[in-house]
């Protein structure tokens, strides 16, 4: 399938460009291209379930438009093709992929659209900024026990982020997710797509009683939706209806998707950075100046200001940053960057520790390094290359948290 070319910032050419030095460290070299990957395609919103159980109506909603659905009339259109990718396109067209791999473009969204019966596949391409960052794509699980377990492996794999869609999470539901890897686990929200059909029967409270346990341990939260009426907050009299926006359990569900999304591209970013500095190539016309590494701050308790102390933590952590990138200077060696990344974790704390009176951002950042200072335990006793990344990702999620409270 054709696909649009990619919105490439200019950071992502020049991490290619640091990669093709000769005597790059092999581990480096892997871990860059892993990152290319990722900056090179949007963040990727999997949007999984059975039929019926809400995945188009789900999409609309965060879109804020009707684009799969047929939401106006008396019963909303459902389209079987199992998989249906929605990504940013400069102008709205379809491509259809029919059982014999033929695809065609049509014009206009899916909910204007009539449709073969066979289809296989769907590209839905849309304008405007929201689709530049991500993509979603909805995967219809509506073959045997086996069929779908291995149809949720492959989609887990090259999902950023997943939704799960349902009307009340069954125990065969239960048992197929409880396969998926932890590490995507940790990215994936539970929505309950009908919750104002469970409130007018008095079952939601119930049905989410029975739930917590489960899906406090397999998701990041549990979402109930009333996904038609979270349309109609956005889309009626096209402007937002605050208060239906919220009540609907739409508002919070886009927010901490949306936060989901900047914190893995975030992330990617960070990581790509730190490469291009260390690693990119010293030309006349591009100054890669390291700057000596911060002193390390006198963690005698001072009765010094909120501001100060979060920028004195900052500072901290960019002079680490800085020293880690000069010590390495190309020779990878990932137990020393685990020492010197719980090292800097530890100094975060004993500095955070020294306000006497903290306030809500200073005890936020002491509860982060504490809390980043157990996960680095964890990173130690696992070492190797992964591990070290992994550290490398936590400090400069630190960072990022800190400067955050400093901007507010």
């Amino acid at each position: 399938m054709t696909h649009p070319d990619p919105i490439q910032s200019p950071l992502f050419g020049q991490l290619q460009q640091a990669l093709s030095q000769q005597g790059l460290p092999q581990e480096y070299f892997d871990w860059g291209q892993q990152l290319l990957q990722r900056l090179d395609k949007p963040v990727q919103v999997m949007v999984i379930g059975y039929p019926g159980s809400g995945k188009s109506t789900v999409i609309d909603m965060m879109l804020g438009q009707s684009v799969i659905c047929r939401h106006a009339a008396a019963i909303p259109a459902h389209i079987t093709a199992p998989i249906i990718e929605v990504c940013y396109g400069p102008e709205a067209r379809i491509e259809i992929e029919a059982p014999d791999g033929r695809t065609s473009w049509h014009p206009g969204t899916l909910a204007q659209t009539a449709l073969p019966p066979d289809t296989v596949r769907l590209r839905q391409e849309l304008p405007g900024t929201r689709l530049q960052t991500h993509s979603f794509v909805e995967i219809s699980l509506s073959g045997s026990a086996e069929q779908n377990h291995n149809i949720l492996q492959r989609a887990a794999r090259h999902a950023d982020v997943i939704l799960w869609c349902s009307e009340g999470f069954t125990p065969a539901e239960q048992s197929l997710w409880a396969t998926v890897p932890d590490a995507k686990k940790d990215h994936s929200f539970l929505v309950l797509t009908m919750a104002d059909r469970q409130i007018m029967r008095g079952t939601l409270t119930s049905l989410l009683a029975g739930l917590d346990g489960f899906a406090a341990e397999q998701f990041l939260g549990v979402y109930p939706l009333a996904a038609v009426q979270a349309i109609t907050a956005q889309t009626a009299d096209h402007t937002v209806n605050a208060q239906l926006w919220q009540s609907s359990g739409g508002r919070q569900l886009a927010r901490d998707v949306q936060k989901q999304v900047e914190l893995g591209r975030a992330s990617d970013v960070d990581q790509a950075e730190m490469l291009v500095r260390q690693f990119a190539p010293k030309v006349a016309d591009q100054q890669w100046q390291q700057t000596p590494p911060a002193p390390k701050p006198d963690p005698t308790p001072q009765n010094t200001p909120t501001d100060a102390f979060l920028h004195t933590a900052l500072d901290l952590l960019q002079g680490r940053a800085r020293q880690m990138l000069a010590e390495t200077d190309g020779a990878a060696n990932a137990d020393a960057i685990l020492s010197t990344c719980m090292d800097t974790v530890k100094d975060l704390s004993k500095t955070l520790l020294a306000s006497q009176n903290r306030s809500p951002q200073v005890q936020a950042a002491l509860d982060g390094a504490q809390d980043g200072e157990e996960l680095l335990i964890l990173f130690q006793l696992e070492r190797g290359e992964d591990a070290a990344i992994d550290a490398v990702t936590l400090l400069l999620q630190l960072k990022r948290e800190i400067a955050d409270d400093i901007s507010q």
